[in-house]
């Protein structure tokens, strides 16, 4: 019984199949690296993205819907941690809205266990403590003109006429505010103020080329394309030599040993 042996692998399958996988990363890093080098003519730098799925990639695209509540002529919004007046960003929050009403000077917003103060131009004022002990906020509400707020014991507070001090009130003759609901032009216009001048093109192509847009280690596979291409060119060179060595020593052999 004869024993088989083993194939072995030639090298340039192994150079075949290496740039099979390296094809194509190597083409978006050739591809993005023309992009770049032409930013000014493809205005990559004046032109914004508005995919949702790469907004949201980025974390540009918010994951939850607005709250608002209408003031007046005015839109009091919060959207992902931060308030808005009508379509202009005015702080970040830390806590969650449950209301806003207009009084005399002021635009009360209520959250979790604070006042904010805002006014009529849309100009952040103050943030407000109730300056009692009870528990959460639950609902914001004006009776007399003046902000009254719902606990979760409940219990009802009504502030004086400068915000300052608060009162135990019975829940008779309260007009709580109500949440509105954004019309499809007011959403889309919040939704623009939230994404701020958004993503530019010229930053997804260098994460592209870069591999950052892939996260923590897609900078590491782009390397690895990198170093597939020098790796292919020099083993390209190496397959080239190797094989016209091999056609000359045919012909050498072919020259001295014909019949």
């Amino acid at each position: 019984m004869t024993s088989r042996k083993t194939k072995k692998f030639p090298f340039f399958l192994w150079h075949r199949r290496a740039g099979l996988a390296a094809l194509i990363l190597v083409i978006i890093l050739a591809i993005t690296g023309i992009m770049l080098n032409h930013t000014e003519d493809l205005k990559l730098d004046e032109t914004y993205v508005s995919s949702s799925w790469l907004l949201a990639w980025y974390g540009i695209e918010p994951d939850e819907e607005p709250v608002s509540y209408r003031v007046d002529n005015h839109i009091i919004s919060t959207w992902q941690n931060q308030l808005f007046f009508d379509n202009r960003l005015i702080t970040t929050l830390q806590q969650k809205i449950h209301g806003a009403i207009g009084v005399d000077q002021f635009i009360v917003v209520a959250l979790d266990n604070e006042i904010i103060l805002l006014s009529y131009e849309g100009e952040f004022v103050e943030r407000v403590s109730t300056g009692v002990s009870f528990s959460d906020i639950q609902r914001l509400g004006m009776k007399y003109k003046r902000p009254v707020i719902e606990t979760s014991e409940p219990l009802y507070y009504m502030a004086d006429e400068h915000i300052l001090d608060w009162d135990v009130i019975i829940n008779e003759g309260i007009e709580w505010a109500q949440q509105y609901k954004l019309s499809d032009s007011e959403y889309q216009q919040l939704l623009i103020a939230y994404r701020g001048n958004g993503l530019k093109l010229e930053r997804v192509v260098l994460d592209l080329h870069s591999g950052r847009i892939l996260g923590q280690y897609g900078s590491y596979l782009m390397d690895a394309a990198a170093i597939a291409l020098l790796w292919l060119s020099l083993s390209g060179l190496w397959v080239w030599f190797s094989r016209r060595q091999k056609m000359q020593h045919k012909k050498h052999y072919q020259k001295h040993h014909r019949n």
